[in-house]
């Protein structure tokens, strides 16, 4: 065999050299292909992400707007998904967002019309916890939830290279919801619910204002939301075993007899569904107690008691030995007030300010309505901004605060009373609430005054009233 010679060496490592530069020459292309097509992907990249960021602003923009102008929802859907992405052109669809029923996937019963109103539940999608129905997009209490879409194609500047000139982000949605939208929402609130109990309340109708307390409390989450029960008229001082039994005073015992509970549920069977009653809870024994007084209707004394008890004027169980946990951040202070007629109140006084403690109370009915006004906007001028929410039932709105031709409705009243709606515009009774369409109509314009003829009809306001007062909007996910 012959010996490679160093010519030999110096020819193979030449034809080697050779191959090599040939093989770097036919992988340039593919080189500056691979550098082009990854400098491009990441622009995709980049572009999906600022799309998604740029619908997630439009919808939670767009939901502040939420359930009652769908019209000015998808304006600042739009408006916004553009601001943030000027070649954004979005699609947008509305939903109904409530509770589910848990395991069966159906809607809730008592969550439409009350949370939102498409009119039906047709095509509803609904996970353990949510239901999402297809709404209509129409003035009024209809739709919760906004879904504002887009995809596009991307032009590509280094791709076209190897024949790539575009890729697509893809469709993209985002999905914002107002208000409870079937789970509340875990922001803090104290929530004094007063309930009248008086002897005008017949049996089945303070029967059905209980169990929609109840359900509303299943809407809610307990560890960030404590709940406080006050009365009309008051409950006695020394109540033996049911904490609400009536006083047989008109001038002694408490207003609001249960404190602010954090255990009114147990955990669900199945994670998602909605949370039994904690029958051992004060809160829901009361409930479960609740019965007439044979006393009058007073009005400005239980607000008062409503208020200095959510604000700690009086004492509450927020401070202090035995105080309930510390929340995330400071709690919203919100009052229910649901009445059922005109003023019939005994004389106990004065008007005495939310400062200063004590009842106050006349037989002039116009004096009882005004004394009502007056601590209503003390409350809501408070440091601590309380929020109302009034409920007329039946002979409250029907009813003057007298007999007197040129004294106010009791429904004017207690409109006035209620915190002014999302937009800073104040609440009030746009008609007498005489049929169902016009109670309707009263309670799905987006105030805090609501009305209701009996007790079927008041039991989902008691969710619409906590709906109201946990205005927050968030993103989720609609149920496949």
């Amino acid at each position: 065999m012959r010996r490679m010679t160093q010519d030999d060496k110096r020819s193979r490592e030449f034809r080697e050299r050779g191959a090599a530069s040939i093989l770097f020459l036919l992988l340039i292309p593919v080189l500056f292909g691979a550098i082009a097509l990854a400098l491009d992907f990441g622009t995709l990249v980049y572009q999906r992400e600022h799309l998604s960021n740029a619908l997630d602003s439009a919808a939670l923009a767009a939901a502040q707007e939420l359930p009652n102008n769908p019209a000015a929802a998808k304006t600042t859907a739009i408006k916004f998904a553009q601001a943030n992405d000027p070649k954004s052109n979005p699609t947008i669809t509305f939903w109904c967002v409530v509770a589910s029923s848990g395991a069966g996937k159906t809607v809730d019963a008592g969550q439409v019309p009350g949370i939102c109103d498409p009119g039906t539940t047709a095509g509803a999608r609904c996970s353990t916890s949510i239901c999402a129905i297809p709404c209509t997009a129409v003035a009024g209490h209809v739709c919760n939830t906004i879904t504002v879409a887009d995809g596009r194609n991307v032009p590509f500047s280094f791709a076209p290279v190897i024949g790539i000139k575009s890729g697509n982000t893809g469709a993209l949605s985002a999905n914002a919801c107002r208000g409870s939208c079937g789970a509340m929402s875990p922001n803090p609130m104290d929530v004094a619910i007063v309930a009248d109990r008086t002897g005008s309340m017949i049996d089945t109708n303070r029967n059905a204002m209980v169990a929609g307390i109840k359900n509303t409390l299943q809407t809610m989450t307990q560890t960030q939301q404590y709940v406080a029960l006050g009365t009309i008229h008051r409950s006695s001082a020394t109540p033996g075993s049911c904490i609400t039994t009536p006083s047989t005073t008109a001038t002694t015992g408490p207003w609001i007899p249960v404190p602010f509970s954090n255990n009114y549920t147990l955990p669900p069977a199945i994670p998602g569904t909605k949370p039994p009653l904690n029958t051992s809870s004060t809160l829901v024994s009361g409930l479960n107690c609740l019965s007439a007084s044979s006393k009058g209707t007073f009005l400005a004394s239980p607000m008062k008691a409503a208020a200095r008890y959510v604000l700690g004027l009086d004492p509450n169980n927020l401070s202090g030995p035995g105080k309930l946990p510390d929340r995330s951040s400071p709690a919203r202070k919100a009052i229910i007030f649901e009445t059922d007629g005109q003023p019939n109140e005994t004389s106990v006084g004065a008007y005495k300010s939310l400062g200063t403690a004590g009842d106050m109370g006349s037989t002039d009915g116009d004096v009882a309505c005004a004394n009502l006004t007056n601590i209503a906007n003390e409350a809501k001028a408070a440091p601590n901004n309380v929020i109302i929410v009034t409920v007329a039932f039946g002979d409250a709105y029907s009813k003057k605060c007298s007999d007197s031709s040129k004294a106010l409705y009791v429904r004017d009243v207690l409109a006035g009373a209620a915190s002014p709606d999302a937009k800073k515009n104040p609440s009030k009774a746009d008609n007498d609430c005489s049929t169902a369409a016009l109670r309707a109509a009263e309670n799905s314009d987006g105030d805090n005054f609501f009305c209701a003829a009996d007790g079927s009809e008041l039991g989902p306001i008691f969710t619409s009233a906590i709906n109201a007062i946990s205005p927050n909007a968030h993103l989720l996910r609609i149920p496949d």
